[in-house]
Formats: structure tokens, sequence, C-alpha cells
């Protein structure tokens, strides 16, 4: 009994270690509609969880309160760990901006704050004249005209009378042609006037310039209605289809003043981990853009440098709306490989600023890396090396065909027929099996361009990896004291390839 209570305990505090305690806020969105409610959630990660008792936020009451908990067992290294999150969620309505103060909860005994929100209120822009009708379909944009690669807000609303019944709703997709577009999640509703309205947003960046049309959207709503079996006498639910049809939307698009690789404005940010390393060990690079514009398509930033590998993740790009703006951010990872001094080259971007109308730069630093351990000139060496040794061969080349000119001379016919089908054969037998090699040795992990791949990614939390990669590393520079032991490469291979 005393060993297992000590296990939980053991797990508990790993967990607890591992994971950390941490305390987050956050709402459905800090643009509130007027009249509308707020769903503030306050998430904690941790066992033992002390929530503060919160009757008023800020200078309204909460209405109410809901709690809940999930948890999830997570491997990391072999090692299995319990993460518990638990959540309460409060719902009060503001009339005007705000903002929601920090909270103190006690988690596994310590006192964490959640950080502020700042919420402001908005008018909605849906519809208001909609005379008798039951239900209305319509589409808005929050600009008139914009540049090419400017997005923009639109907005469909579907909004149902307050004595309708509903049981379905089915709606077409805009077509959206010659626009990138992103759907933001979460579909809005609120009352105006006699209206339940359900609105959808869709952040859209045109491709080209003209006067652009996005067309009208049909959609299909289902009325309840009651029918009655005759043969059973009982009256049953039955959808009465109705066909609605929205307004088409029109929208001015200009060509940029002057081109350049972004619209709109937003600063760049770097970080490097190390400027000085080891022969051979990996300097992590990370670079992020981020401000007001879509970065969505944006594939402009990559390096390549002689002598140098360089492994990268694929950029990770987020965007949200704040107000009626989209908002981005870009973040890419690179990762620097070297045996001697290389530099990390600088890069610019240009961007065109739609408020300033001018077009602005983005300039990313360059960085000196030094390498100890490694050979200095080792690429120049190389290279002249080659070079000599390329020169040598072809004046020994042509040394031997002057010689076989005049051996040549004295052949009989025959050998020389001889030889020419002998040729002939040994040239089909090459065409054959050289594919078959080549398609053997592309497929073969024990390659070590291949293996470099698969081990590469462990080498922060696998020594042996490390060793290897730094091995192979060293081989591919061309030092030849170093041995690779082959089954060990082969044992670590079939590791990683297998998980």
């Amino acid at each position: 009994m005393k060993k297992t209570l000590l296990i939980i305990i053991m797990l508990q505090t790993i967990s607890s270690f591992v994971w950390g305690a941490s305390v987050k806020a956050k709402v459905n969105d800090t643009n509130v509609i007027i009249g509308n409610s707020v769903n503030l959630t306050l998430e904690a990660t941790g066992n033992d969880v002390k929530f503060p008792s919160i009757q008023t936020i800020g200078d309204y009451p909460v209405e109410r309160i809901s709690s809940m908990s999930k948890s999830a067992i997570k491997v990391i290294n072999g090692q299995t760990t319990q993460e518990i999150v638990k959540q309460q969620t409060l719902v009060f309505t503001p009339d005007k901006d705000m903002t929601i103060p920090a909270f103190e909860i006690e988690v596994e005994g310590q006192k964490l704050s959640t950080e502020s929100i700042d919420l402001k209120m908005v008018k909605d822009t849906a519809p208001t004249t909609l005379g008798s009708q039951k239900f209305n379909l319509a589409m808005n944009k929050n600009k008139e005209s914009v540049y090419v690669g400017e997005p923009l807000l639109l907005s469909i609303y579907f909004s149902e009378s307050r004595g309708a019944d509903i049981m379905d709703f089915r709606a077409q997709q805009p077509d959206f042609k010659d626009f990138i577009v992103k759907e933001i999640e979460g579909e809005k509703t609120y009352r105006k006037d006699n209206y339940l309205v359900h609105e959808f947003r869709y952040l859209i960046t045109p491709t080209r310039e003209g006067n652009l049309t996005i067309d009208s959207i049909r959609a299909k709503v289902a009325e309840r209605s009651q029918v009655r079996d005759n043969f059973f006498g009982t009256f049953f639910d039955k959808p009465k289809w109705s066909q609605i049809r929205s307004n088409d939307l029109n929208l001015l698009v200009k060509a940029l003043p002057q081109e350049s690789d972004l619209v709109g404005n937003f600063t760049i940010g770097e970080k490097i981990d190390a400027q000085s390393v080891k022969a051979n060990k990996p300097v992590n690079f990370t670079i992020t853009i981020s401000g007001e514009g879509n970065l969505e398509e944006f594939e402009g930033l990559n390096y390549e440098i002689d002598g140098v590998t360089i492994y990268s993740d694929d950029a990770t790009v987020e965007s949200r709306v704040s107000g009626s703006q989209m908002m981005s951010s870009y973040k890419k990872k690179f990762v620097f490989i070297s045996d001697q001094n290389f530099t990390i080259p600088s890069k610019s971007f240009s961007v065109f600023n739609t408020k300033t109308q001018k077009v602005e730069k983005l300039t990313v630093s360059s960085y000196d890396i030094s390498v100890k351990g490694g050979s200095k000139t080792a690429a120049v060496t190389v290279q002249s090396a080659k070079a000599q040794t390329v020169e040598t061969d072809i004046e020994s080349q042509d040394k031997k065909s002057s010689v076989s000119v005049v051996e040549t001379n004295k052949l009989e016919n025959w050998m020389l027929l001889v030889a020419f089908i002998a040729g002939v054969l040994v040239t089909l037998l090459l065409s054959k099996i050289l594919p078959l090699i080549s398609w053997s040795l592309s497929k073969n992990p024990m390659r070590e361009s291949q293996a470099l791949k698969i081990l590469y990614p462990h080498i922060n939390h696998d020594q042996k990896a490390e060793e290897m990669v730094r091995k192979l590393y060293a081989k591919r520079g061309g030092d030849k004291s170093v041995v690779i032991d082959k089954v060990e490469l082969k044992e670590l291979i079939m590791t990683y390839k297998e998980n």
C-alpha cells in the first residue's frame, strides 16, 4: 500500500514538473456586439485547482457559471504523464468598452494570475429593414475598394423572425474566384429588432485588379409544419422548404502603385541561439513577421549558403480578426550546420503600406557565425586540391590517348570488330543494371543523406543520434579519420523509422 501511494505521489510530482502549473483567461470574442453576452473562460492546468469566487466582472453581474475538466495521457521520451485541465466559464453582458481584470487562481498550492483582457463594443452591420419577411439572407463587406493583396472582411447574415420555427437551414458557399479566402471560425448569433441574426465571416484577399463581383448566394430554409397521418390519426412534423437569395457584392480592386512582396503594415523579429558553436553543431535561427495584412501566401523566406547544411520547418502562419482588420503572424525556424565559419546573409522584403501609401522595407539582420574545432579554410583547400587532381588526370589522359593512337594503327581489323561488338554488349548490360542499382541506393536508408534526414530531428534528446549525426557531417566534410559503425547506424535508423 505504501509503495502504491509513493508511486502515485511520484507520478503527480513528475506530471507537475513536466507540464508545470499554468492558468489563462480567454473570451469567445474581444469585439462584442452591443447587447450580446460574453463567455469568459478561466482555465488551469494541474491536479489541485481552486478558482476564485467571482460575483461580478467589472460593473456587471455574473449571470451564469459552468465548470468542466478534461484529462489526457501523454508520453514523452517513453515517460507517461497525465495532464489535467479544469475550466470555469462565466457569462456576463457588458454595455460599454471595458477591461476584464486579472484573476488569481490557486494551482498545486501556487497562486497564479491570468492576464487582463480588453473588450470593445461594436455595432452590428446586419440589415436593418426587413419588412415582414420571415427570413433574410444578405452579404456585406467592410471596404468599398482595396489594393491587390489587401484583405477585407466579408460577412453573411441569415436573419429569422421571432415567430419562425426552423427545422433546417442549408446555404451554398459564395463563389470566391479571384480571392484568397480564410473562413473565420465561430458563428456570431445575436438579436436585432424582431430577428435572430446568424453571422458568418470570411477574410478575403483579391488576387487581381478590376471591378470584381461576388455573386449572390442561395439558401434553403425548412420551417416546421404538422401533417396528419390518416391511418393512425396522429400528427407529425414535416419540413416545409423555401428558397431565399442574397444580394451581389461589387468591389473595386486597385493595382499597387509599385510592386512589393507584401501588402499591409508589418514588423519583423528575429532570434538566434548562438553565434559561436562547435563544428557540426546546429545554430537555430527563428524569424517572425507580424502585423496588419495577409501573410497566408507569403513564401519568400529561404536561405542557401555554400558549405552549410540548412534545415527549415514549414512556416507557421496564424490569422485573426481585430475589429474589422486582419492581423497575421508568420514564423519560420532555420537550422544551420557547418564545420567552418560562415555568415547568415541579410534579407530584405518590400511592403506596400496601405495607410501611408508608401513602399517600406523589412530587413532581417546578417549574422557572422564562428565555428570552433573545424577547418576555417577547409572549403577552399578541398576545392583547390580537387582542381589540381583534375588537371593531373587530364594531362595523364592526354599522354595515354596519344600512345593509344600509335598502337591502334598497328591493330588488325578483326580485333577492332570484336572490340566494337563487346562495347555494344557492355553498354546494353549497364543500361539494364544501373537503374536497378540507383533505385536500390535511393531506397536504402543507410545512405548518408537519408540517414541525416532521419536522425537529425532527434539530436536534442538522444546522445547517440547526436554523435552519429556529427560523424556523418564530419565524413561528408572530408574527414577520413571518421569511422561509421554500420551496425549502430542501422539500429538507430530502424528505431526512428519504426516510430
